[in-house]
């Protein structure tokens, strides 16, 4: 089993990654395809899984990644391009025997010679194994790659575009061996760029579109939604016809100058419906037609591409000061040096203690000096005023009644601050305290 997960490949910046947060699995006894145009990422996804190339994610082949492998050939078996392009790449040196490479690749892998001569006659090439590779065709080629890639007997295969370029025959043959490998309990991951071959060969379709995956779909959902076959019908009574087929509930359009296509209808109802009204037929084909891929949209916040523009966050204006009542006011809000308002004479009966806010209780020592408490004498005057514990959890209904329980270090004795130098300053009167 193969598990993908988070495959990325970023090329540079400012250039779109050529592979971005793949992520699947492939199991086994299933012919997994993936699916995609030239430059979508295919190519560069197998590399990645195999750590050919640089990039982010990881591959687990069994559980392991593939440098963890401790012998990687005999679990997974790689076709991918040889030296040379598309159909004409070559699977080994020109000028070598297809017999003594496959042997010299054997002794590498550390396997039997026997088994390089099994695999000649499973891909049938036992008959031109005498012959220097420069003579082969490019589906002799292919084979004696895939037979290279086999040598270790692995349980997983990986083939970058097998078919691409070969005739329908060596298509058809790599396509019942791909799907035997599959029954027999292996695992098959192979790139395309047809759909129909996708359709034909595989039993799970990933669609990639710019490196990221469109769609995962098994392939009965992959044929309803990417294929839609028709029939390609020509002749000189096309008009005719097409009357005909409008009639008996099929979807016809105009295909060419002299010909239709027809959906809705079978090839051979078709046919027996000209026979019958004596309409001839030059064509009456079954093709199927490919519907246009999905998109994959890139998340707009996703950042694993790793270009981001973040807008710079604008500025907090300093919001207006709010008037604040005095009791939420800190102690040092007031300066000291500031001088409090002479407040109205009251009497001692008519002042509440609760009246006295926690600021102006700060103003009020800004302005007297605190001293020790000490016993009163007979001649001192000096005011005292009783400073409640409520003033610590906010005034409430009953701190008149709290102040008669007071204990002797919760009064402080308040002196009036009087210069030493003005000797005819007026001694304190009694009545000093009321508004303190």
């Amino acid at each position: 089993m193969i598990q993908i997960t988070g495959l990325t490949k970023v090329c540079g910046k400012g250039v779109p990654p050529a592979v971005l947060d793949l992520t699947f699995d492939a199991r086994p006894g299933l012919v997994t395809a993936l699916l995609g145009p030239e430059g979508a990422g295919k190519s560069t996804a197998l590399r990645l899984m195999l750590e050919l190339e640089r990039g982010q994610g990881v591959t687990l082949f069994d559980g392991r990644t593939y440098r963890r492998l401790r012998r990687p050939e005999r679990e997974v078996g790689v076709l991918l391009p040889g030296p040379g392009e598309g159909a004409a790449a070559m699977a080994g040196h020109p000028g070598r025997k297809a017999r003594s490479h496959l042997r010299m690749l054997a002794a590498a892998v550390g396997v039997p010679t026997r088994r390089a001569d099994e695999l000649l006659e499973q891909t049938r090439l036992a008959p031109v194994a005498g012959q220097r590779l420069r003579s082969f065709s490019p589906g002799m080629h292919r084979r004696l790659a895939l037979a290279a890639a086999l040598l270790g007997d692995p349980r997983t295969l990986l083939l970058d575009a097998p078919t691409e370029g070969l005739s329908p025959r060596n298509v058809e043959w790599f396509h019942s061996f791909l799907r035997s490998f599959a029954v027999a309990g292996g695992t098959v991951l192979v790139t395309t760029r047809t759909p129909q071959e996708a359709a034909r060969l595989a039993d799970r379709v990933i669609t990639l579109d710019r490196g990221r995956v469109a769609a995962d779909q098994p392939v009965t959902e992959f044929c309803r939604t990417r294929l839609s076959p028709e029939v390609a019908v020509r002749g000189p009574q096309m008009a005719r016809l097409a009357d005909l087929l409008v009639s008996q509930g099929a979807e016809v359009r105009r295909d060419g100058g002299a010909g239709l296509a027809v959906a809705g209808i079978g090839r051979t109802e078709i046919g027996e419906l000209a026979y019958r009204h004596g309409i001839l037929l030059h064509e009456l084909a079954d093709r199927v037609v490919e519907q246009p891929a999905p998109k994959a949209a890139l998340p707009v916040s996703s950042g694993r591409s790793g270009h981001i523009h973040v807008e710079p966050k604008p500025a907090a204006e300093p919001a207006a000061a709010e008037p604040q009542d005095d009791a939420t006011l800190p102690l040092q809000a007031l300066p000291a040096a500031a001088e409090p308002a002479a407040p109205k004479p009251q009497d001692d009966a008519t002042l509440p203690l609760q009246a006295l806010p926690v600021a102006s209780v700060a103003t009020a020592l800004s302005a007297f000096a605190v001293v020790a408490p000490e016993p009163r004498a007979a001649e001192d005057s000096a005011p005292t005023v009783a400073v409640e514990r409520i003033f610590r959890d906010g005034p409430g209904p009953g701190a008149r009644e709290a102040a008669i329980d007071l204990l002797p270090d919760d009064t402080v004795r308040l002196r009036r601050l009087t210069p030493k130098t003005a000797p005819d300053a007026a001694p304190a009167t009694p009545d000093d305290h009321r508004s303190e």
